[in-house]
């Protein structure tokens, strides 16, 4: 069989591209000024950058309010504490992308539960938004590829938000590619 020409068939083969989810049951997601993260990666390694590839994300259950979807950012640093930028963080553990190989991410990754002595700002609104406040016919998934434009240098923490609160759940993967600094 030749080999491969996928775009990201040489990073992940290298293993150097993971994946954080959610799980199943979903997450409620904060407004882009909120302190609650509750999907979000942070970056706390000197040496490597965290290329954002593709962000899904799925309605799973609740009240849905009316608003769009986006990536907010805050920079962190490197530590924990009461009153550093970061004052919590449950962390998840990414897959890598070549599954049962490759790397451990040098990124921390959270499914669940962070917070933030201030809120976050909006980076990025993805476009995708819920139009209405029930389940059907409003969005149900989206996809978004990001495409080289947002990355994660060391000490940034981003995170899933909407441009309201969320009450409703969301199941959410979000692909990246370590990429060592020059």
């Amino acid at each position: 069989m030749a080999t491969m020409s996928s775009r990201y068939f040489s990073d992940v083969r290298s293993g150097n591209v993971f994946i954080g989810s959610t799980a199943a049951a979903g997450t409620a997601l904060p407004i882009s000024t909120g302190t609650a993260v509750t999907f979000g990666l942070w970056n706390t390694s000197t040496a490597y950058d965290a290329v954002l590839i593709d962000i899904d994300i799925g309605y799973t259950s609740g009240t849905i309010a009316i608003g769009e979807f986006g990536i907010a950012n805050q920079y962190c640093g490197f530590a924990i504490a009461t009153a550093a930028p970061l004052s919590t963080f449950t962390d998840g553990t990414p897959k890598n992308a070549y599954l049962g190989l490759g790397n451990a991410s040098a990124m921390r990754f959270t499914p669940s539960a962070a917070t933030l002595t201030a809120g976050g700002t909006a980076a990025k609104w993805l476009g995708g938004s819920n139009e209405i406040a029930t389940a059907s016919p409003g969005v149900s998934n989206m996809h978004y590829e990001f495409n080289g434009k947002l990355i994660v240098p060391p000490g940034q923490l981003v995170f899933l938000c909407g441009s309201v609160a969320q009450t409703g759940l969301f199941t959410a993967s979000m692909t990246w590619a370590e990429v060592l600094r020059s």
